[in-house]
């Protein structure tokens, strides 16, 4: 529910810093002009504009007074079509939320369940500048050498995805299991059958997206949350609970 109308379908994504509207919905709403901001996407910044909401509402989680920004939304929209808008971070990080993929089911408010507690960091940097409103967790892949690095939890994405061009911390080769390549100017190298080590929680073959194009970020890249079957996410206590129950 947006400003008590609704409801409206959003994509819930950890990785999107601010709540996103489409400019069909801002007009629906009557929602009053506050400013203008950057809205980056991967590689590419666009000015756009921010606009005002008295209230946004999933279920009993409700926020008031957000600032939320207004784009056309193309590729969401192509992913998912009949998506009104980006549910973010400025909105979801008021919350402990309990995502469980396996029921389609999303708690907000719930107690922290028992399991190992993974910290999360909500502040990163980039080319010297803060980032707020992230979701950064340290991660090991344990096919390349290299060390723990930081991906960003992100329910928007589908597939895990490193950025070499924006870190220098980037696992170096070699990697296991196989790799293929696509071509062009925004061609990409898959890793097969890669396992990726969380604490102690190990998550065995995956399928890998390397980017070979530059892409501006405070993380080496993005962890899916879908990878796990359930994910509780404490911005509270500043921590996550994988496969909680299993």
């Amino acid at each position: 529910m947006v400003n008590g109308a609704g409801p409206f379908s959003f994509l819930l994504d950890t990785g999107t810093t601010r709540t996103v509207i489409d400019p069909d919905l801002a007009r629906q709403l009557q929602a009053p002009a506050i400013g203008k901001d950057s809205l980056a996407i991967y590689s590419t910044v666009r000015q756009v504009q921010l606009v005002h909401l008295d209230g946004v509402q999933v279920g009993y989680a409700e926020a008031s007074d957000l600032g939320v920004m207004v784009d056309k939304l193309g590729e969401v929209k192509f992913l998912a079509p009949g998506v009104r808008g980006v549910l973010g971070e400025d909105f979801l990080s008021r919350f402990d939320i309990l995502i469980d993929y396996k029921r389609r089911e999303l708690s907000f408010g719930d107690s922290a369940p028992a399991g190992e507690r993974c910290p999360i960091e909500t502040l990163g940097h980039y080319h010297g500048l803060p980032t707020s409103n992230r979701l950064l967790i340290k991660a090991e892949f344990m096919d390349a050498t290299g060390g723990k690095v930081k991906l960003q939890l992100d329910t928007g994405a589908k597939t895990p995805e490193l950025f070499p061009a924006s870190h220098d911390s980037f696992p170096s080769q070699p990697w296991g299991g196989s790799m293929a390549f696509s071509s062009g100017s925004n061609g990409i190298t898959i890793h097969s059958r890669i396992t990726i080590k969380i604490g102690t929680t190990m998550i065995p073959n995956l399928d890998v997206i390397q980017s070979r194009h530059g892409v501006a970020y405070d993380a080496i890249g993005l962890l899916p949350a879908s990878i796990f079957h359930r994910i509780y996410i404490s911005h509270s206590g500043g921590f996550v609970v994988l496969n909680p129950g299993e």
